[in-house]
C-alpha cells in the first residue's frame, strides 16, 4: 500500500492540516507541515480504510488537475498518492467533508479521522455565559 495524504486547507486564517495514511500502518497529522501526530492505526481503522484506499491505488494516475476555485470562505482539499505527480484529486468546498463524487465516502472518513486526531490534541471547550452571569455588573 502507497503512502495517500488528505489535506485541508483554508484561504484566509485556517492553515493547512494534513493526514497521511503510511502503507494502511502508520498514521501521520500534520499542521503547516509540522507534524503533530503519529502512531500506528487501529485494526478498526485499518478495516475501514483498506476497502477505500486499495482499489483506488490500482487506478491509473489522472491527467493534470487546475487549482481548485472558490470563494475566499472556501476550503481546498486535496487527496494524493505520494509517488504520483498528480493528486487524485483536488477542489474547494464551502464545508467538510468535502464531496468529490466517488471519492465521498473516503474523503469523509479521512475527514473524520483527520478531525479527532486534532481535537483529541487540543480539544475546544464550549463555555456558556449564562443569564445571571451578564447582570453581576448592575
Amino acid at each position: 500500500m502507497k503512502t495517500v495524504t488528505y489535506e485541508r486547507s483554508g484561504q484566509t486564517d485556517t492553515g493547512a492540516q494534513a493526514l497521511r495514511v503510511e502503507g494502511l500502518k502508520h498514521l501521520r497529522v500534520l499542521e503547516q507541515g509540522e507534524p503533530v501526530v503519529e502512531r500506528d492505526l487501529t485494526p478498526e481503522e485499518i478495516h475501514r480504510l483498506a476497502p477505500l484506499l486499495e482499489p483506488l491505488q490500482r487506478e491509473p494516475e489522472p491527467a493534470t488537475l487546475g487549482p481548485p476555485s472558490g470563494g475566499p470562505e472556501a476550503l481546498a482539499v486535496t487527496l494524493a498518492f505520494e509517488d504520483e505527480e498528480t493528486p487524485r484529486l483536488r477542489l474547494a468546498t464551502e464545508r467538510l467533508p468535502a464531496k468529490g463524487g466517488r471519492y465521498d465516502r473516503l474523503l469523509a472518513e479521512l475527514d473524520a479521522l483527520l478531525t479527532a486526531e486534532l481535537h483529541a490534541r487540543a480539544p475546544r471547550h464550549a463555555h456558556a455565559v449564562l443569564p445571571h452571569q451578564l447582570r453581576h455588573d448592575e
